[in-house]
This record gives structure tokens, C-alpha cells and sequence, in this order.
């Protein structure tokens, strides 16, 4: 981040986090926390990222946080790609990010002020659970007596696991919501944890929520205008920093990958020599160049309080897929090679594989960027119907 367009907006408490960050997260420091070789993080991991300063960096300092805001996460993003998986970086977004979020902007204070301490101080850890089963089996809460009955399953829920905490989207009485849902509660179990390619850092899994018994003031938000700018706003947060982790993630692989081709000869010069090889690696560095703009520019659109849903989810297809490009080019780069499990490139292929569907499939980007396109062509036709400027169809409507 200091050597990007973004350098200009850093303050000396960034600089400090960043140079704090980038020397703490390392491999090493992953095995250690790990439950085993090749794990999720060991429970006891989030207490010490507490105390070393690491959670709570965006969350307003009235708040109990750092006061950094989504700049710091973007610098903690960085140093998060250090350890090599990604598992760590989704896993803090979402302890950040989404669930320090959907509490500092609750309007029941009291919600806030039950739950928002733990997860600052490490003593909770959040999930967010999206993924029904299918469209066919939405998870439902409906209004019993004084009280709520959620019934339901979420899919490959990040921390799902390990959470102690679930912010779980659901219809209640028919409308969208968002509930907070405690993981003792009775009726909520894990019933199965999955088996990754990547990410393996942090645990995904299937929760289900069987006739879960909650109070009214468990509601963090309900449908309307504020629900949907709220869900908005969040996973805008998240996917932005996704496709800056895809970025972070690319320009590791290539700065590896290039110094390899260029030690690493064949018929008689180096790899990195042959055309179709020169050509590849600088279409990837073109593209670097593209995502780091981007990026740049979606944080500027977010800070100002911009519309940014569908450009943002552009970008997030736009870095992850590049990033998935470039790394199953360099798995071929490296020969067979590339395709043992201590190969950097296929350690990082696994990476942003799961980059793919978190914060929502690559399909639902496109999904998000072909309905973005669609208004705006509705928004160039006249009232009847014919081609005309953007501009003259809104005045005459």
C-alpha cells in the first residue's frame, strides 16, 4: 500500500500497523496457531490477535476500535498474505469487517454493547451465514408469541465452525433480515465441516438452525431501505477487500514466478526468454497494473459515499479471476513441478480458488455486473422505447 496511488491517505497510525502487521504474520506464525499441520487456527489464535492489536483496526475508536477505517484493513490485508492462505485473511474480514459492522451500526444499543466487546477483545469469534441450501429452502424465522423461531441451513459458512457468534441471513415474517443468533443457543449445530483445496487456515462449514428459540432485540436489521444500504455497504467492504487480497496474492506470484523463468532454462536459454513466455508474464503485469488502479478507485468510491454494488463486484471478479489466470499459468511454468503440494504456484492456485466464492460466487458478480448493465440500458431508452441519451429518458420520465 505505500508504494500505491492510496500512499498519499496514509497516516503515521497506519504506517505503524503496517510495519507492526507485516513482520507478525508469517508462515511461522500460522503453523503455530494452527490445531494441526495444515488446520484451521486453534481457538485460543483470536485472543492473541486481539492483544497484539489486529482486530477491531476499521471500527471507530468511540467504538472500542482503531479508528483506522477500511484503509487499515487494506494495509492488515496486506500483511495478512504473508502467511500464504488466504483462509486468515477471509477469516479477519469477516470478524472486522462484517460483524463489527452490522453491530457499530445497530440501533438497539444494547445489542451493540452485548456482543461488540467480545468480538474487539477476541473472546468471540463471528460468522456470517448466507448460503441456503438452495433457493428452494431459504432459512425462515417467523414471529411466535413474543419471540422468534429460525429454522434453516447455511452452507460453506467461514468460521462456521469456530464461531461463537452467527449473524444469519434470513425471512423473517416473509422480509429480509439479519439476525444474531449465539452458537449455544439450543437448536444451532455444526453438521459438517468441510474438506478445502484452499483456505485451509479457517475452518468452513454447514450450520443448522433447528427451531432456534430468539428474542425480538436479536434482530440487527430488518427489510427496507437502511436493511438494504446496510447489506449493501457490507459486502461492498468485503468484496473489495477480497479482490485486494486476490491483488496482494498476484503480485507475490508474479515477482516468484518471474524470477523463476529467469533462472530456469530451456533449449539453451532461460524460460522467461521464450516470446510466449515474455508475452504471458507481461499481460500479467499489465493486469496487476489494472487491479491496483481499481482497487484505488473502488476505495475512493466507497469513502465518498459513493454507488459502488456493481462496480465493485466487477473488480472482484475481475482480480480473482486474473489471479486464478495467472497462477494456472504458473503451475504449467514450473513443469511438473508445479503440480507437487510444496509448489508455491499451486499453493497459491489453491488460494485464490477459494477467493472465487467467498463474498459470493464469481457467477453472482457477473450476475450483479449483467444487472447493472441492463438498468443502464433501460435508463438510454426513451418511454418509447426507442435509443436515446440517459440523460433525456430521465427528464422525460
Amino acid at each position: 500500500m505505500s508504494n500505491s496511488v492510496l500512499s498519499a491517505h496514509l497516516t503515521d497510525s497506519h504506517r505503524d500497523l503496517q510495519a507492526r502487521a507485516v513482520g507478525y504474520f508469517t508462515p511461522e506464525w500460522l503453523d503455530k496457531w494452527r490445531t494441526t499441520a495444515g488446520g484451521p487456527l486453534r481457538r485460543e489464535a483470536w485472543r492473541e490477535l486481539a492483544a497484539s492489536g489486529y482486530l477491531g483496526v476499521s471500527v471507530p475508536r468511540e467504538r472500542g476500535g482503531q479508528g483506522l477505517g477500511l484503509l487499515g484493513s487494506l494495509v492488515l490485508g496486506e500483511a495478512l498474505a504473508g502467511v500464504r492462505d488466504g483462509g486468515i485473511a477471509l477469516a479477519m474480514h469477516v470478524q472486522n469487517e462484517i460483524a463489527c459492522d452490522w453491530l457499530v451500526s445497530a440501533r438497539d444499543p444494547a445489542l451493540r454493547d452485548r456482543y461488540l466487546p467480545g468480538l474487539l477483545s477476541g473472546e468471540l469469534v463471528a460468522c456470517q451465514c448466507d448460503t441456503d441450501p438452495s433457493a428452494e429452502e431459504p432459512a425462515t424465522a417467523t414471529t411466535e408469541g413474543a419471540g422468534l423461531v429460525l429454522r434453516g441451513r447455511k452452507k460453506f459458512v467461514i468460521n462456521g465452525a469456530t464461531a461463537d457468534l452467527c449473524f444469519v441471513s434470513a425471512l423473517l415474517d416473509g422480509a429480509p433480515a439479519i439476525l444474531a443468533v449465539e452458537k449455544s443457543a439450543p437448536g444451532v449445530r455444526v453438521t459438517e465441516v468441510y474438506d478445502k483445496f484452499g483456505t485451509r487456515a479457517v475452518d468452513s462449514a454447514l450450520v443448522e438452525f433447528d427451531g432456534v428459540r430468539l428474542s425480538t432485540d436479536q434482530v440487527v436489521a430488518r427489510s427496507g431501505v437502511s436493511q438494504l444500504m446496510r447489506w449493501n455497504r457490507v459486502m461492498s467492504r468485503m468484496r473489495l477487500l477480497i479482490a485486494a487480497d486476490a491483488f496482494f496474492t498476484h503480485r507475490a506470484l508474479l515477482e516468484h514466478i518471474t524470477g523463476y523463468v529467469r533462472g530456469r532454462s530451456l533449449g539453451g536459454r532461460p524460460l522467461g526468454a521464450w516470446p510466449v513466455n515474455s508475452h504471458a508474464l507481461a499481460r500479467a503485469r499489465a493486469r496487476q497494473e489494472l487491479m491496483e488502479a481499481g482497487i484505488a478507485d473502488a476505495y475512493l468510491r466507497v469513502t465518498s459515499g459513493g454507488s459502488t454494488v456493481p462496480e465493485i463486484a466487477e473488480l472482484k471478479w475481475f482480480c480473482v479471476e486474473k489471479a486464478n489466470e495467472l497462477a494456472a499459468l504458473c503451475t504449467d511454468l514450473e513443469g511438473g513441478a508445479g503440480y507437487m503440494w510444496d509448489s508455491v504456484s499451486l499453493r497459491a492456485h489453491a488460494q485464490v480458488r477459494g477467493f472465487r466464492m467467498s463474498g459470493g460466487s464469481q457467477t453472482t458478480m457477473l450476475t450483479i455486473a449483467n444487472h447493472s448493465l441492463a438498468c443502464r440500458a433501460e435508463l438510454e431508452l426513451d418511454p418509447a422505447g426507442r435509443a436515446g441519451h440517459a440523460g433525456e429518458g430521465v427528464r422525460r420520465g
